[in-house]
């Protein structure tokens, strides 16, 4: 039940592909799961993959970059060294949001966006959180950080997600997906009571954003058409991936609590209204591509 993918939106594919290949160095996946419709493209960008749907007519429908709204945040990617890579994207004109700085944890991080909106992470290092709930998950990341070539270029990491409430959050992905908590990082200085706790889900990281100040509604329609961060696609992982097609994985999801979207095969919320695409990943068959 690991995170496959990240769907990002965009206005003009051929616009977004330049971007993601030529700014990020990121490949065409080779062995695209099934035929791909026009308006997809699927990109490799190692642990996950990105998604890329064209809608022409989309906006960034109610997202806004404030992290108390409750969604899906940002989507992160692994560098060797950020203040070298984003020295390199600055170059080629791309603008920072926020950063580069050392964040707590002891990381390095910048923030920036695509060409339609979608906010996008670099961060290197490995980190040392307050909190240390799974020591060898934490000893993993040491290692292949001090492993990690200094110019090495992204690789997906983790996607980050707004709670409202952060023990339901932990009961649907810790206790009924088996996501299994890295551990916590406190934000001290942040006067809304910042935490983020980090979970293993597969070959990547969901990031759980919870704040002791209100969060603000989830703005996600799956009937209006949306550039930016659309969704996550989440499927088996390892030998058994295979054991199952979209819906069964989809009942499994409602059966772990996710909440069916009508109208939309495979599609269900979380929560807090995160939308999760079942997605297994195999030769012959590509997911539901639902609207919105």
């Amino acid at each position: 039940m690991g995170i496959t993918y990240a769907e990002i939106g965009c206005r003009n594919l051929s616009a977004s592909l330049d971007f993601y290949r030529g700014m990020l160095g990121l490949r065409p996946l080779a062995d695209p799961p099934g035929p791909t419709p026009p308006g997809v493209a699927w990109l490799d960008a190692g642990p996950a993959g990105i998604r890329l749907v064209e809608r022409p007519d989309g906006d960034l429908a109610g997202w806004e970059a404030d992290d108390l709204q409750r969604g899906i945040r940002h989507v992160g990617f692994r560098v060797g060294s950020v203040p070298r890579y984003a020295e390199r994207l600055a170059a080629a004109g791309v603008e920072f949001t926020l950063g580069p700085f050392q964040a707590p944890g002891d990381v390095w991080i910048a923030f920036f966006r695509d060409p339609d909106g979608a906010n996008l992470e670099i961060v290197d290092r490995y980190l040392r959180y307050t909190t240390v709930v799974s020591p060898d998950l934490a000893e993993e990341e040491r290692r292949a950080a001090e492993r990690r070539d200094p110019d090495a270029g992204p690789s997906f990491d983790h996607v980050a997600i707004t709670v409202a409430d952060l023990d339901r959050a932990l009961a649907f992905y810790r206790d009924r997906l088996g996501y299994r908590v890295i551990g916590g990082i406190d934000q001290p200085h942040d006067p809304r009571g910042f935490r983020i706790h980090f979970l293993r889900a597969g070959a990547a990281v969901l990031e759980v954003f919870s704040f002791a100040a209100p969060t603000t509604g989830n703005p996600w329609d799956p009937e209006r058409p949306r550039v930016g961060l659309r969704r996550i696609g989440v499927g088996p992982s390892g030998p058994t991936a295979g054991a199952a097609d979209e819906a069964d994985l989809a009942a499994r999801l409602c059966a772990a609590g996710a909440t069916p979207v009508p109208g939309h095969p495979g599609l269900v919320t979380d929560p807090d209204g995160v939308p999760l695409c079942a997605h297994v990943p195999r030769p012959g068959r590509a997911p539901e591509a639902a609207a919105g």
